[in-house]
């Protein structure tokens, strides 16, 4: 559902948009006995449901523009450019343990019965108390509380400005591991390198890779070479993507897509499949596919081989290096999940090129499939799943020098590696990963 941007927004208009939605979502979550959302550390998370967001992204458009006209362009812009402040109290918030220092009720997940003040039935703590844990001063302590209190991150006890309770928001950073580990890496590797893109663009205006990138500026090594050399910080990194990918849905997207059982008893080469999750997930749902796992990572690959004795051979392991050519030529498919939005279009050509021996070499038809974020053409979606998805089209650039694609940009990378291959049918996916089915045209051979 895309915002009416033919429409001219008025506050108005925009309030109405706001009363109906609003009104469709209490409906909805009524008729699906889900308890309403608080602010308090107890509320339960909102519905992760297509019908859901069908709702929530469009109220979100509304809300955040009857803000933009009330607040006036001056007022929007000052918050807009002022907020790496808020980011800097939620960095020391996460870095100095604020949110294990606050106590939970059990209604927050967590029991504990420590830290009731001034006759609340929540437990709190005074700032003298979390400064402490902390290893900090209680003046600075305090000043960061407060302002991610604005944000609901965090509340003051009613009648004493000087102790704090958990929300919604910091109950969940507190009892969330992989979230928090998400949160943290963002405010600790990632904040820091997203302030050198500058400095990247004025160093090399018109070309970007994995090495001409703001991490590596900010670092002075690309992301994969600085975790290497960080193990604590590549655990957090492992942990925080494992949080972020929610794999097992991820595979029962790709299971539901593609007609799997079409391939019978066919061979699939999961490319660039470090562990081999993906694959696993995939040999446990349809019993008669086989898989071999490539990786250029000895330490990927022996991750998951001590997991898989019931699959009785069915997926092996095989280090090879995607950008060199794809050594299986007998496949019944090539699945490249998420490798290419890793990497600038360059490279990503070359990572298609490699395969192109291969499938000249295996029956017509064999499919190549690329499992990746295909970006929505601007305006056919909201804007706040857009600016979402940008989101990340941007962490991509920042982190390896690469971005994410519209189906468009795909088909001109396959024509670039070689005009041949065409997508012969797209499953494009608004609230996750998507997928190509790309063919290898062989009848001139």
């Amino acid at each position: 559902m895309s915002s009416p941007e033919s429409e001219v927004a008025s506050i108005g208009s925009l309030a109405s948009q706001i009363s109906v939605l609003s009104a469709k979502i209490s409906e909805y979550l009524s008729t699906s006995s889900q308890p309403n959302p608080t602010f308090d550390a107890g509320s339960t998370a909102v519905p992760k449901t297509a019908e859901y967001e069908a709702l929530r992204a469009p109220l979100n458009d509304a809300a955040l523009d009857l803000l933009r006209l009330v607040n006036g362009p001056e007022n929007t812009l000052r918050s807009f450019s002022f907020s790496h402040y808020d980011l800097a109290a939620l960095q020391v918030a996460l870095s100095r343990g604020f949110f294990s220092h606050v106590p939970l009720s059990e209604s927050g997940r967590k029991s504990d019965t420590q830290g009731i003040a001034n006759g609340s039935s929540k437990p709190s703590a005074s700032v003298e108390e979390i400064a402490e844990k902390a290893g900090m001063d209680p003046d600075r302590t305090a000043r960061i509380m407060r302002l991610l209190a604005t944000h609901r991150i965090f509340q003051q006890v009613p009648g004493d400005g000087d102790s704090f309770q958990h929300t919604a928001a910091s109950a969940l950073l507190a009892t969330d591991k992989a979230f928090h580990a998400t949160a943290d890496m963002q405010m600790d590797d990632m904040l820091k390198a997203v302030s050198a893109t500058t400095a990247t663009i004025e160093q090399s205006p018109s070309a970007y890779s994995q090495e001409i990138s703001p991490f590596s500026t900010a670092y002075g090594t690309s992301m994969y070479k600085y975790y290497e050399q960080q193990p604590s910080k590549a655990a957090r990194f492992a942990q925080a993507m494992s949080g972020w990918s929610q794999l097992d849905r991820q595979v029962s997207e790709l299971r539901d897509t593609f007609p799997w059982e079409s391939l019978k008893d066919g061979k699939i080469v999961d490319v660039g499949g470090g562990s081999g999750h993906i694959s696993i997930g995939l040999a446990r749902q349809f019993k008669s596919l086989r898989f071999v796992v490539q990786d250029i990572s000895p330490k990927m690959l022996a991750q998951s081989q001590e997991t898989i004795q019931d699959l009785n051979g069915r997926v092996t392991f095989q280090q090879h290096n995607f950008f060199d050519s794809q050594p299986v030529s007998d496949a019944d498919a090539y699945l490249l999940r998420q490798c290419l939005h890793n990497n600038n279009d360059a490279d990503c050509v070359k990572i298609i090129q490699a395969i192109v021996p291969a499938l000249e070499k295996c029956k017509r038809g064999t499919p190549l499939l690329i499992n990746d974020v295909i970006m929505p053409e601007s305006g056919t979606t909201t804007r706040h799943e857009e600016h979402h998805l940008r989101q990340v089209d941007i962490c991509m650039m920042v982190t390896l020098g690469a971005k994410q694609r519209t189906e468009k940009e795909f088909g001109g990378l396959l024509r670039q590696a070689d005009p041949r291959l065409t997508i012969v049918k797209a499953w494009p996916n608004p609230l996750g990963v998507g997928l190509l089915e790309v063919h290898l045209d062989t009848t001139s051979r």
